[in-house]
């Protein structure tokens, strides 16, 4: 959905300027996007899928992408590199980065993957890329397990698990499952080399009970002051960190409270021309407006409700599997 960036405030849901929906659009479960205004582009990943869906910015309605690059199955987020002319992309389960070059489509591979031991990378989330310093921002939910440079996706059959590298659409050898490695690990941010490649291990880590990380979704940086910013969806906050923060340290400031109205923000942006920072928060449906320094417990300049105030979330996505219980009449589902 598309909406404009200055408008009056108001209670009323807001219709949005233009909309891209429907089975042509090749869209499932909408993770991240980016855009190029330079080359007049978005670029759209899905949990559910497994490709970049690359549309021109006026695209509306059930339209289908101008090209397509298949990637691993389930990326969550993505940022484009306007000075490079890269597209790089987080896979979550694969604990994967990928970077493509923007004139990319079809089966080509990936320029570079970030990937394996060494990497650290734990259920990767939100992606931003710094071209000026160099630098990748990543967050992670800290669902961790050894993975190897290349590996894509699960395959199930025969009652066995095992690892394809590649893609689907262009796999490579199927390698077994060794037994298991996974582990929780808490969350963090972690910074790379904007050129690393391989299994390589991250420049700095943010991690620890200090940081207050909590299910960080999406992130970004004030491209003046450095400042990372992060909304941490685990408690309805958004955290800033000193431009070169590592290991078990506190954010700078802290934007969280009643008065923000935030319930489980996912996505942060800041606009340098108007001094202002987005964020989404998608259990009451709506996109706030804060002032570019804004800390503490202060209400939003303005808001976009795409639902009514009082309309309850789902608060589910991406089901798995469901299951009936019997003995306590209760319907169970994997979040």
């Amino acid at each position: 959905m598309v909406y404009p960036t200055q408008f009056q405030p108001t209670d009323r849901v807001m219709e949005p300027k233009r909309r891209l929906a429907g089975p042509k659009t090749n869209l499932a479960l909408p993770c991240g996007v980016a855009v190029s205004p330079e080359f007049q582009e978005m670029f759209a990943v899905s949990g559910d899928g497994q490709d970049i869906n690359i549309f021109p910015m006026v695209a509306e309605g059930n339209s289908a992408p101008s090209r397509v690059i298949h990637v691993p199955h389930a990326s969550g987020g993505v940022s484009f590199d306007i000075k490079h002319d890269e597209i790089y992309i987080t896979t979550e389960h694969a604990n994967r980065i990928s970077v493509y070059s923007r004139k990319a489509q079809g089966d080509d591979d990936p320029l570079r993957i970030i990937q394996g031991p060494n990497t650290s990378l734990a259920d990767p989330h939100g992606i931003y890329v710094d071209a000026d310093r160099n630098e990748i921002l990543v967050t992670n939910h800290g669902n961790w397990r050894k993975t190897r440079t290349g590996e894509a996706f699960a395959l199930h059959g025969d009652s066995k698990f095992a690892f394809m590298r590649g893609s689907f659409s262009h796999p490579g050898p199927v390698e077994p499952l060794g037994p298991s490695s996974g582990k929780f690990m808490p969350p963090s941010i972690m910074v790379f080399s904007r050129t690393a490649d391989g299994d390589a291990g991250p420049l700095r880590t943010i991690q620890g009970p200090r940081t207050r990380l909590n299910i960080a979704v999406g992130i970004s940086r004030d491209p003046e002051t450095g400042e990372i910013v992060v909304a941490n969806s685990g408690d309805n906050s958004i955290l800033f960190f000193a431009p070169n923060a590592n290991g078990d340290v506190a954010p700078v400031r802290v934007l969280a409270g009643p008065a923000t109205n935030l319930k489980g923000a996912t996505g942060v942006a800041i606009d340098t021309k108007h001094n202002e920072l987005w964020v989404t928060s998608w259990e009451n449906h709506m996109a706030a407006v804060f002032p570019r320094k804004a800390q503490g417990n202060i209400a939003p300049l303005r808001v976009i409700h795409s639902a009514p105030q009082n309309a309850p979330p789902a608060t589910m996505g991406r089901l798995g599997a469901v299951a009936f219980d019997p003995k306590r009449q209760e319907i169970l589902a994997p979040n």
